[in-house]
């Protein structure tokens, strides 16, 4: 028999589950915007305390961590991937007109292939290297082209991410003490849980994307120097190839230093061959064991996979999401056994 006090209860569970699922579809359109300022709060904390230190305010030291991050991190990325969205859709429209830099090139690899090896299609091979640029190309601007597509969407999530990336900093500490008075689990465990998920966090996007991103930048700045079209779009796709394991950008770098051969400019050749392996080659060794450190380590072809998936579910913006959502993946595997699973018993093989 259910009693007032049970009807009541029901009821006021229906509520809230209710309200949480209308509150949830509020949010959804800023839900991107709020995922990237919780990132960017959990790795440029430390940042802030400092600023905190310096400036004695919560509110003040997260102002100037907001100021130096827009200026020397966002507005960079954001010309740079507009500069990418621009090339993107320059080459596709070449290469579907068959004409431009596409027709010059497709007429050397012909007379290259034919040299080599006389017999070749050489026509099917064009065929298809022209279908799957197009198609890789065409997902690019499908994706990228709605960031850029609205001014004033621009600006509204650029809004709530500037909002919101401050309020995390400057209260962050006490969302995070009202999360665990809220949590059904003990204390401990929602310690634990945020502790994994910080470390997690800060080696997925610190230890991977950053580095991939870097060398991303700096194989454009390398395609910019030595005269390969479309300098930013090359680069971007480096800061993906980067994520691949045991390719990395030379997926990029060496087509761009044959391309340069081919084109009969050998002193670029050689200079983009050195800058490939100096410059772009060797930020991994030296970045990567101190942003990474001891912290929690992920394979990196699960990296590649959440950004390619992240990509194809969030828009551009999966590109921190897709890896995101991976490290709070391994934050709660990391303590299921503590939390879950019971201590097995020693099994003795002598008896």
């Amino acid at each position: 028999m259910i009693t007032n006090n049970n009807l009541q209860n029901y009821f006021f569970l229906l509520a809230l589950l209710g309200l949480l699922i209308l509150a949830f579809f509020i949010f959804l359109p800023y839900l991107n915007a709020l995922l990237l300022a919780a990132v960017f709060a959990i790795l440029f904390r430390p940042l802030y305390r400092q600023f905190k230190i310096w400036t004695g305010g919560q509110g003040t030291a997260a102002f100037c961590t907001l100021i130096v991050v827009l200026i020397l991190i966002i507005t960079p990325l954001f010309f740079f991937g507009r500069e990418v969205f621009s090339e993107t859709r320059n080459v596709l429209s070449h290469i579907e007109n068959d004409g431009g830099t596409w027709g010059n090139l497709s007429a050397k690899f012909e007379s290259l292939v034919k040299n080599i090896a006389p017999n070749a299609d050489v026509d099917s091979i064009q065929l298809d290297l022209r279908q799957y640029a197009s198609q890789v190309l065409s997902w690019v601007v499908g994706h990228f082209g709605s960031v850029f597509s609205s001014i004033a969407r621009i600006i509204v999530m650029l809004f709530i991410w500037l909002i919101a990336f401050y309020y995390f900093l400057k209260d962050g500490t006490r969302l995070k003490q009202y999360m665990i008075e809220l949590s059904p689990l003990a204390n401990l465990y929602d310690l634990e849980i945020f502790n994994k998920m910080h470390s997690a966090v800060n080696s997925v996007i610190r230890g991977s994307l950053v580095i991939a991103v870097i060398q991303g930048v700096l194989s454009g700045v390398g395609f910019t120097i030595f005269n390969v079209p479309n300098a930013a779009l090359w680069g971007g796709i480096a800061m993906i190839a980067a994520l691949i394991p045991g390719v990395g950008t030379s997926l990029v770098l060496i087509p761009a230093i044959i391309y340069l051969f081919v084109t009969g400019t050998l002193g670029n050749a050689v200079g983009m061959l050195v800058w490939s392996v100096i410059a772009v080659g060797l930020i991994d060794n030296f970045l990567g064991p101190k942003l990474v450190g001891d912290r929690i380590k992920v394979h990196p072809l699960l990296i590649l996979l959440a950004v390619l998936g992240g990509i194809g579910l969030f828009g551009p913006i999966g590109f921190i999401t897709g890896p995101l959502v991976l490290s709070l993946l391994f934050a709660l595997l990391d303590i299921y056994k503590s939390m879950i699973q019971e201590p097995q018993p020693l099994i003795d093989n002598h008896v």
